[in-house]
């Protein structure tokens, strides 16, 4: 008995010993975790760990199967759960830290929503030690997942994320978060309705627009250029929500005349001696602006609009001195923002025409191979807008305008893009509703006038028009990169088919059409063997794919009535492929004739594809 109780003594020294060395190893990492997540008070960091291994033992202590699998994460957690707001903040501390870092909270998070209850509470916390500090670091978190975030479902939390605007003096990083939630939560259209109906809110996020020293304070104050910036984000998301809400804004906006004023003040805004780039602010005006002139109930000011769009052009044509095969974010948006307006209102075509000369010629330029693919894609569909609604040069059409689309067309070769690489956004696909910037991978604090922030960051609040330089992932071989090689291909394709049709519909001759194919030296046969590979290139479900190869039917439609085609395209089983095709996607094509909408800026559902596969079928048999 004696030997037993002294082995069993042995045994508890040896895990006692083991389970210190243990706590110190853990100290240990936990040091380097913490450097690695940015957290710079050791101090603390030990005394959270304390917290941790006193709260795991206990834990083991009742139910040792209860800690497998726990980590600091699950403990920073469930400090949230704590009625002390001594242990909300260390958790939120900690999870903050881990948010800056690109960890995704959102699995733990959103399903529980007492936890979001509590942060957006902690968003007003207004006792006085260390209040900031958490407030802070909670609307960090509440931003990572505001997207995901109905209000209805959290009774006064834009209460609390107002009160985050009221901030003043050293405090301005809350001021910044505050704004990147709101704009966040815009993504939801009811939310939308939410932040406009709150009392006061809509005043206080307007504030920096109708400033009267807006332009001075911006080209002074980096603080109060983040703060216009993001004032013009919130504004413009809540300008996109369908219905009455954004109806009312837009008008708001219009009738203020300050901020009419500074709107346009920022658009001609340059350089000022602070060095301070206002790229960012030109673009979130040019948004601003462009739903306003885009609003039928606007009577927006002639001589508003025609500087929008002479501006617009400025931007994305050049000066002459930039060359168009480096990209550029705002001029990438500019074009976007005039396509839009083109789309919009069709009357607007004739400003363009009228804003500079040779108009056409300057766009047909940039259609070049050499040329960045974002670039040639706007293009390619602001000519497309302007050959539908303009009385264009016929002559010049025909020997300038068409030989350039086709050789694009007809030299694409098969699954390989023909230039540069596009990086396209990671959510909404480069669409005109997306404006720049966002996903906050080194803003989520207030920038410093030290000397680190020079300029308004290009990573923030939005989804950004972004393309690699024309090396950029040239060598890549790995799936990620010959997805986007694919991505760049289609939007370049389908922009220049769309071209193409336009000008065999409005502006040349079937004759003037073949006659240009002709000298690309591309016969009837390998005509057809192109349009063929490129529809069977697109055989997947998409939206995108859809619309091209029903591009390429519209354009073959009419060269089958020609003898020389109709023998080619009959031998090549193309009305077979085509009615494949169409049953592959017949459960798209119906979900968007239910819905009755239509994806992007361009029409897609009519005519249905098998409307088109019953037309080839009665011309080529």
């Amino acid at each position: 008995m004696f030997y037993s109780l002294l082995l069993l003594q042995g045994g508890l020294y040896v895990f006692w010993a083991t389970w210190d060395l243990s706590g110190d190893y853990a100290a240990q990492s936990l040091s380097e975790y913490r450097q690695g997540i940015g957290l710079r008070d050791e101090g603390w960091c030990r005394n959270y760990l304390a917290r941790y291994l006193v709260d795991t033992r206990a834990r083991c202590w009742r139910e040792p199967a209860s800690i497998r699998g726990r980590t600091l994460r699950h403990f920073a957690l469930e400090s949230l759960d704590s009625g002390s707001w001594e242990e909300i903040h260390a958790g939120v501390r900690w999870l903050d830290a881990m948010a800056k870092q690109g960890e995704d909270l959102r699995p733990q998070l959103l399903p529980c929503r007492p936890r979001i209850q509590k942060l957006i509470e902690a968003l007003g916390w207004r006792q006085p030690k260390r209040a900031i500090e958490l407030r802070v670091a909670a609307a960090r978190i509440v931003a990572h997942l505001a997207r995901d975030i109905h209000l209805a479902q959290f009774p006064g939390a834009l209460e609390c994320i107002s009160s985050l605007l009221q901030t003043r003096g050293p405090d301005n990083k809350l001021i910044l978060q505050g704004l990147l939630i709101l704009r966040r939560l815009a993504s939801d259209h009811h939310n939308c309705t939410a932040i406009c109906s709150s009392p006061g809110l809509l005043r206080k996020i307007m504030a920096p627009l109708s400033s009267t020293h807006l332009i001075n304070d911006i080209s002074y104050n980096v603080y109060w250029a983040f703060v216009v910036y993001r004032t013009s984000k919130v504004l413009y998301k809540l300008m996109q929500a369908p219905g009455k809400t954004s109806r009312r804004l837009r008008r708001e906006i219009y009738s203020n005349k300050q901020s009419m004023s500074n709107l346009e003040s920022i658009l001609e805004h340059a350089q000022e001696s602070t060095g301070l780039e206002l790229e960012e602010l030109k673009r979130a005006a040019m948004g601003i602006l462009t739903q306003l002139a885009g609003d039928l109930s606007i009577n927006l000011v002639m001589e508003t609009k025609k500087k929008l769009i002479a501006k617009q052009l400025q931007i994305f044509l050049g000066d002459g001195e930039e060359a168009a095969t480096v990209f550029n974010p705002l001029r990438a948006w500019a074009g976007e923002t005039l396509l839009s307006l083109l789309i919009k209102i069709k009357s607007n075509t004739a400003l363009v025409m009228n804003s500079q000369n040779d108009i056409v010629g300057r766009l047909a330029g940039i259609l070049d191979a050499k040329n960045a693919t974002t670039y040639r894609k706007i293009a390619a569909n602001i000519l497309e807008n302007l050959c539908a609604h303009c009385d264009l040069d016929k002559q010049w059409v025909k020997e300038t305008l068409l030989p350039k689309v086709l050789a694009e067309i007809l030299s694409s070769k098969r699954g390989t893009p023909k230039n540069k690489v596009s990086q396209p956004s990671n959510e909404e696909n480069q669409q005109i509703d997306s404006p720049p910037g966002d996903e906050e991978n080194q803003q989520n604090s207030a920038p410093r006038n030290d000397g680190e922030t020079n300029n308004i960051s290009t990573q923030q609040d939005d989804i950004e028009i972004q393309e690699a330089s024309p090396t950029t992932d040239q060598n890549k071989s790995s799936d990620g990169g010959n997805k986007q090689q694919s991505t760049t291909t289609k939007l370049t394709r389908e922009a220049f088919l769309s071209l193409a049709l336009v000008i065999l519909d409005k502006l040349v001759s079937v004759d003037d059409f073949d006659n240009a194919v002709q000298k690309e030296g591309v016969g009837p046969a390998a005509f057809v063997g192109k349009i063929k590979t490129i529809i069977e290139d697109n055989c997947q479900g998409n939206a995108g794919s859809l619309r091209i190869v029903k591009l390429c039917c519209r354009i073959a439609e009419p060269m089958m009535k020609r003898d020389q085609y109709a023998q080619h395209f009959r031998n090549t089983g193309f009305v077979e492929l085509v009615s494949n095709v169409s049953k592959n996607m017949s459960n798209l094509e119906s979900c968007m004739l239910l819905a009755e909408t239509d994806f992007g800026l361009k029409k897609t559902v009519r005519p249905t594809l098998s409307d088109l596969k019953n037309r080839a079928l009665h011309l080529v048999g």
